[in-house]
């Protein structure tokens, strides 16, 4: 059985971020060489640090004062905004979740086409749902 995303949601809070269509979670770890001579010719390393960044797009919705606006004003101020991944909008709990800073915001205008936002965010601390 294949698994499909239109049950996905985003939700900043308790509030859905309205009209998105997709979102994509980027998981990175980050390393460290520690090779020596005691390696016997193979690279070897540590992992240290882990970061994540979350990109999101949908249709531009002016009228969601508190989903699509509410990331606008985290863009404004800097200030971290709570999020929550879902698979499935149905479940009593997110998939994942964690605070952001929104790095970028893009709204596109096309005539023959609807109004369309991309949202780019970096993960501020620990990504929740990992070891869930």
């Amino acid at each position: 059985m294949a698994f499909t995303g239109e049950k996905g949601a985003i939700k900043t809070g308790e509030n859905s971020i309205t009209k998105m269509e997709n979102w994509k979670l980027s998981i990175k770890a980050n390393e460290v060489d520690t090779t020596s001579f005691d390696s016997d010719g193979w690279e070897e390393t540590e992992v240290t640090t882990k970061s994540w960044e979350v990109s999101m797009e949908g249709t531009f919705n002016k009228a969601d004062t508190t989903g699509q606006k509410a990331v606008m004003a985290a863009l404004v101020s800097g200030e971290n905004l709570p999020i929550k991944l879902y698979v499935d909008k149905t479940a009593e709990k997110e998939d994942f979740s964690g605070n952001i800073k929104i790095t970028g915001l893009d709204i596109d205008t096309t005539v023959k086409d609807k109004l369309k936002i991309s949202i780019k965010a970096k993960g501020n601390g620990k990504l929740n749902g990992l070891d869930d």
